[in-house]
């Protein structure tokens, strides 16, 4: 069956980056399992700055977080404003907390357990039974065990403040805007990049890269994008920004993208050999700090701009296999952690270069994960929360 073209109003070209974001999320999460330095459940192969595969995993997981949970965030605020005035703030409220809410419930009391458990025990870092680790949790309990299901907090959290803060404006000043508005220039995109990276910066000087708020697995450090990106896509959408996006925005976004892609190799190498750590990109009061923080929201602008100019124009249709994965995207994102997990230690035993077995585990686990999502979502009465 061929490809059909949007219809109905309906972005498909954004969510086919939903598609996308989703695969970068297991690929970030399996580079950390190999070598990237970073944050995750199960670490097979340490990260070490003398290694090339750590290195180039490294660059992988730096590039993709430069942009992919901000795009995220911003894809997920463009459609608020109007699900909200469609259904009305109590029924859009009860919505959210019951597709946001229940996950992160049932996460929480009978997946991470067992699943943390099973990561624990499997690595020998625990070798009492499951009744034992449910009571060690309990008598020592430091965090509600989200990982990365921080986001879907997140989402409702800036959600909850937009719809409370719509109530208390009215919704005339939401009406104002003109839908005619152009986007922005690019040198305005520029400055509003900066602007980011300025303060990204400024808040690592407290919450560095890598140090979270336990009780949530919120990293701070990440957190202005975040925010500004949301802000941006509830503004995208009172001007109907992503239905029609021009060309020589795009395309200079685009150019750029490549340009601060192609240099990040040199770019961190210049800033570790300039310290002899990868520390002081990190955060804290390091010029390189700065350089990095950027660098790093200049490239995320970027490319997260340049993504939605190519996907509008070359891919805003989808056939069956690609609108079957945008509809189970939500729930791949959350059946993505026990897949890879099991998958990686499944596979701990076969002896493979780090850089070979992380591109044969996201080879199982990215069509896996969407297969998995597609076969929950199938159960009756799943699709209303999933």
């Amino acid at each position: 069956m061929s490809a059909e073209p949007s219809t109905g109003g309906r972005l498909l070209y954004v969510d086919n980056i939903r598609i996308l974001l989703i695969s970068l999320v297991i690929a970030t999460h399996a580079a950390i399992t190999y070598g990237a330095y970073g944050s995750w459940i199960y670490v097979e192969v340490s990260a070490s700055g003398e290694s090339l595969y750590s290195l180039v995993l490294t660059l992988l997981t730096s590039l993709f977080q430069s942009f992919f949970m901000g795009l995220f965030f911003l894809i997920a605020a463009y459609f608020v404003p109007a699900s909200l005035e469609r259904k009305g703030a109590r029924r859009y409220v009860l919505d959210r907390l019951v597709r946001l809410g229940i996950p992160m419930v049932i996460w929480v009391l009978f997946i991470a357990p067992p699943l943390f458990y099973f990561v624990e025990y499997m690595t020998g870092k625990f070798n009492g039974s499951l009744l034992d680790w449910y009571w060690l949790t309990i008598t020592h309990f430091q965090s509600f065990g989200l990982g990365p299901l921080w986001f879907l907090l997140s989402l409702l959290v800036f959600t909850l403040m937009y719809v409370g803060w719509r109530e208390i404006q009215g919704e005339e000043q939401e009406k104002g805007g003109d839908p005619s508005r152009s986007v922005p220039s690019f040198l305005t995109i520029v400055t509003v990049a900066l602007g980011i990276g300025i303060l990204t910066f400024l808040v690592r000087l407290v919450f560095p890269i890598g140090s979270s708020w336990a009780l949530f697995d919120l990293q701070f450090s990440f957190f202005v994008q975040y925010i500004a990106y949301f802000l941006i896509g509830l503004y995208a959408a009172r001007h109907r920004w992503l239905n029609s996006f021009p060309s020589p925005t795009g395309r200079n976004c685009g150019m750029a993208a490549l340009v601060l892609i192609v240099i990040q190799p040199i770019l961190l190498i210049i800033l570790v050999t300039s310290n002899g750590s990868i520390e002081s990109l990190l955060g804290g009061f390091f010029w390189q700090a700065l350089v990095y923080a950027i660098w790093e929201q200049l490239t995320g602008m970027m490319i997260s701009i340049g993504l939605l100019w190519v996907f509008s124009l070359t891919l805003n249709n989808q056939g069956p296999i690609t609108q079957a994965a945008a509809a189970d995207s939500y729930t791949a994102y959350i059946v993505q952690i026990p897949i890879l997990l099991t998958t990686s230690l499944a596979l701990r035993g076969i002896m493979l270069p780090p850089i070979l077995k992380f591109l044969l585990v996201i080879t199982i686990v990215i069509p896996l994960s969407f297969t998995v999502a597609h076969l929950i979502r199938s159960l009756p009465g799943v699709k209303r929360v999933l």
